[in-house]
């Protein structure tokens, strides 16, 4: 079994302890790498994010459709997922993300179940 790695940073101390055999300068190397990443990050305005959503998303966005592919990669699933775990097919999934199809109070309240979120958001 490995030794310990110990790492001291500012954002806190994290100890691993490795199942196998691993390089823990490397290792370390990388949680540093990350972490001092994460602590210069700086904050990003709302306008600004949504300004770039917008140019890259033109129509789509904030629509009912850009909210479900939305909602659909937050909780990391595809569109065949999504379709076994609702019942929807997943030709009808794809129509309704590209705004091809309305979603219906039904299928609404199915996806918000499973995506976790409110229906009304695809009302």
């Amino acid at each position: 079994m490995s030794q310990a790695v110990t790492i001291h940073h500012d954002l806190g101390d994290i100890v691993m302890k490795p199942n196998g055999k691993i390089n823990a300068v490397r290792l370390k190397k990388v949680i540093r790498t990350a972490l001092d990443q994460y602590q210069s990050e700086e904050n990003v305005p709302a306008k600004v994010v949504h300004a770039e959503a917008e140019r890259r998303h033109d129509n789509a966005y904030q629509s009912i459709g850009y909210y479900l592919k939305l909602y659909r990669l937050r909780r990391d699933f595809t569109q065949v997922e999504l379709a076994s775990k609702t019942g929807i097919r997943q030709h009808h999934l794809s129509e309704m993300e590209h705004n091809k199809r309305p979603l219906g109070k039904v299928n609404a309240k199915k996806l918000a179940e499973i995506l976790d979120c409110d229906y009304r958001q695809f009302l």
